[in-house]
């Protein structure tokens, strides 16, 4: 398997490692003549010991963030999961630690496949597979995320991406300024959320972008409109998400004691909310499949330059 994939053109440079779970090792943009990083860069260290988590990014399969205590709950039944966090919860899936099959690979883009059936380890209950295609074309980084049941019982799933973007581009830039249509916020104390949705204080409310603080911050928010931007303006950079309805929430990590960057990331579900559901809390982007069925969604990254 190869170790790493390059998309490139002479705007955007993409680099993805299938071996870990098809994530990205490094995104980069031709600003002015110097290639600069629009995604932390990873650490070599991450990529030889085959850890996503210090990566640019990777895939939220089959589901988004955290079901609290690996504890899933769905149709009156229990089922255990695998802790993998050291807050005691299942997080981020089952794919982001796998090698993933090289499908197709050709003209700046690349398909690349998982089935769980495949892996004796992966502790889902239900079996699943999915495909995930990446290509780049002009100053666009488009990923196509694809879901699919193929067990014989309804699946409870979500998908989303987990994208650390760089909070300076060069030593030019003291600001970063975010934008999103975040109708609400989930609350509580932690990242498990402690019911619906509620109103948006004035501090986390990005709806007419603001400058994102470098305060820590981890919250799950539920977002209208199909684009996200985020904007270093001392160097004309604008990066738009544009991205399918499906893409109900967003989650905006800030980490406490890593400050030269931050997370922006497109969900399809609220954290914990499988058993949200099961609780009777509504609205939190819970996906089910029937057996067969597939769920499928575009998430597309344009970085354009006010300078040019």
């Amino acid at each position: 398997m190869k170790e790493l994939i390059e998309l490139s053109n002479s705007h955007i440079k993409v680099i993805i490692s299938p071996r870990v779970g098809g994530s990205i090792y490094a995104m980069q943009y031709k600003l002015g003549d110097k290639w600069v990083d629009i995604m932390r860069p990873t650490p070599k260290e991450a990529l030889q010991a085959g850890n996503p988590s210090p990566f640019s990014s990777f895939n939220l399969i089959p589901y988004s963030n955290r079901i609290e205590k690996a504890v899933l709950r769905y149709n009156g039944k229990e089922y255990r999961l695998k802790v993998n966090n050291d807050d005691g919860h299942a997080i981020h899936g089952e794919m982001r630690t796998r090698p993933l099959d090289i499908k197709a690979e050709g003209d700046n883009q690349i398909i690349l496949s998982l089935d769980s059936r495949d892996f004796s380890d992966i502790i889902w209950p239900f079996p699943f597979y999915s495909e995930i295609k990446y290509a780049i074309s002009e100053n666009s980084f488009t990923m196509d995320l694809m879901l699919e049941n193929v067990g014989d019982q309804i699946m409870p799933c979500g998908m989303g991406i987990h994208p650390y973007f760089m909070r300076k581009l060069n030593d030019k830039d003291d600001k970063v300024i975010l934008k999103m249509q975040n109708i609400g916020v989930y609350p509580g104390e932690t990242c498990i959320p402690t019911g619906h949705w509620i109103d948006v204080p004035e501090y986390m409310d990005f709806r007419q972008g603001q400058e994102l603080s470098s305060d820590f911050l981890d919250r799950c928010f539920r977002i209208e409109h199909d684009d996200i931007t985020i904007e270093w303006p001392k160097n004309g950079i604008t990066l738009k998400m544009v991205f399918d309805e499906i893409f109900k929430h967003c989650i905006v990590y800030c980490p406490p004691d890593k400050p030269g960057y931050f997370a922006v990331e497109p969900v399809t579900n609220a954290n914990n909310a499988f058993n949200m559901d099961e609780e009777g809390i509504e609205d939190t982007g819970s996906i089910y499949l029937s057996p067969g069925e597939k769920v499928n969604g575009r998430i597309v990254m344009d970085i354009s330059s006010s300078f040019r």
